[in-house]
């Protein structure tokens, strides 16, 4: 999935503060790795496998963590 892509969906659920919107990022083999949704005007990032959840307060830094996440994610299954 491209990055504008992805800035376009955390773009939609900062833009709807008062819905229950989350994204889950999924690996090659359709099991999840991220969630991710936006409270409290912070957007929330939780680990599947561990249950850690980090916060990020831009677009920009919420799509750096999700980027490196994913991209380690791959690097596994190769």
């Amino acid at each position: 999935m491209s990055l504008d892509h992805m800035r376009t969906m955390l773009t939609t659920i900062q833009e709807y503060p008062n819905c229950e919107i989350s994204l889950t990022f999924n690996d090659d083999n359709q099991q999840p790795v991220l969630y991710v949704c936006y409270k409290e005007n912070l957007f929330e990032v939780t680990h599947a496998h561990t249950q850690a959840v980090d916060t990020f307060y831009t677009i920009e830094s919420t799509l750096k963590a999700i980027d490196k996440e994913l991209n380690s994610e791959l690097q596994k299954n190769l």
